[in-house]
């Protein structure tokens, strides 16, 4: 309890750290409202709201928003001190609207104002330096928009750094994903919109900045359509997994029967020997342990693209696609001496597993009777004293027929 006292007490700390260095940097470099037209600033602020409002979540770190697209708009129309005000007025709201901390609330707002006002800065110096034509203009916004940018970035940083636990520099790498390009191409179409309202005035800024709410409507329901698919491919994977193996469900193998394809396979139907007793020894609680060992060594000796189903209780199919029954074989043998090869600490005997092979279109080209065929050849495994590998072939077809 007091160690997640001070933790969060370190957390306030740079947050009041940030806000301190925003006032006293607000109050250097202010220029006033001398040359502000109000009703632009107003314009600005239910506009930067309704961005702020369609910021969607990408991760827990990081998010997709076209909310930069105004900030240099905002500097070159407002100057500097207004576009602090609105931008710190964004992050109050912001903090206000979704039950944020005080403290949590005053930081955003620190950090979208000291964001915007380095970025304000460096375009006034970079202008300087390149002069009043159009490509010093675009330089001086390209560079003001990288600083606003890595800024931003850097504050959030530093905030969950502190919070986690974690360096300031894998706190920021961390965020140099697809929320960081996001906001690039959105800084990016704030260069277009300063240059739009550059050549044609007011009517320029009413104009973009609705193409920038259309753009904004249309990301909002991109994500609302991305993530409803996200959503519901999770709920299938749901379905089609055991839960206690993590293995493929009896669901998925049907699934894959009913499947019309002409792809090469080969199934492993394999079951453990002996795990009746071992149940009855050991107890279920140690069962599942050896299940859940099956299924990693398992997955640990076949490709991504192949599937390890549980068939019910201690039986397990592997579909090994694109190979045929030699190539199989090998792939069996691997999961046996994977097995063979693990020390248990409460067993005494080693877990063994008897396992059928058979391939299409090799042994047959319907599915459930390469199926059957694996299973034929796994009972075959069985009766030749387990712990072994049994291929599939006519002649086991016929002795399995003839058996009483």
């Amino acid at each position: 309890m007091f160690g997640q006292s001070t933790d969060s007490r370190r957390v306030h700390l740079n947050m009041y750290v940030i806000i301190a260095i925003t006032v006293v940097l607000g109050a250097i470099f202010a220029d006033g409202f001398d040359q502000v037209n109000w009703l632009v600033m107003l314009f600005f602020v239910a506009l930067a709201l309704f961005l702020q409002e369609s910021a969607v979540s990408v991760t827990e770190r990081s998010d997709i928003s076209l909310g930069i697209t105004i900030i240099l708009p905002m500097i070159y129309l407002c100057g500097t001190t207004p576009a602090m005000l609105i931008s710190a007025f964004k992050g109050v709201f912001d903090g206000v609207r979704h039950q944020k901390s005080w403290q949590r609330t005053m930081f955003n707002a620190a950090q979208f104002a000291l964001s915007t006002q380095l970025a304000a800065l460096t375009s006034r110096y970079l202008s300087g330096v390149f002069g009043p034509s159009t490509m010093g203009l675009v330089a001086a916004l390209v560079g003001a928009t990288v600083v606003y940018i890595v800024i931003n970035k850097s504050l959030v940083a530093r905030i969950g750094s502190v919070r986690r636990g974690t360096t300031w520099v894998s706190e920021i790498s961390a965020r140099m994903g697809t929320g960081f390009y996001s906001h690039l191409i959105s800084g990016f179409t704030g260069i277009l919109f300063t240059l739009y309202i550059r050549s044609y005035g007011y009517p320029g800024l009413v104009t973009f900045s609705a193409l920038v709410v259309v753009l904004s409507l249309l990301l909002r329901a991109a994500a609302k359509v991305s993530y409803e698919r996200d959503q519901r491919e999770l709920l299938e994977e749901e379905l089609i997994l055991d839960n206690m193996t993590d293995a493929h469900n009896f669901r998925y193998l049907n699934n894959w029967l009913c499947e019309p394809t002409d792809e090469a396979v080969s199934l492993l139907f394999l079951d453990i020997d002996d795990f009746a007793v071992f149940n009855n020894t050991y107890g279920h609680a140690e069962g599942d342990k050896v299940l859940k060992t099956l299924v990693e060594t398992i997955k640990n000796n076949i490709r991504p693209e192949d599937s390890v189903i549980r068939y019910g209780g201690d039986e397990f199919v592997v579909l090994l696609r694109g190979i045929d029954s030699s190539e199989a074989e090998r792939v069996a043998k691997r999961i046996r001496e994977g097995l063979a090869s693990i020390k248990y600490a409460t067993w005494t005997a080693p877990i063994t597993v008897s396992l059928g092979i058979a391939a299409k279109p090799e042994h047959a080209i319907d599915k459930r009777q390469l199926l059957l065929f694996a299973d034929q050849a796994m009972y075959k495994a069985k009766s030749t004293g387990k712990d072994n590998v049994q291929v599939w072939s006519p002649v086991l077809h016929t002795h399995l027929a003839q058996t009483p």
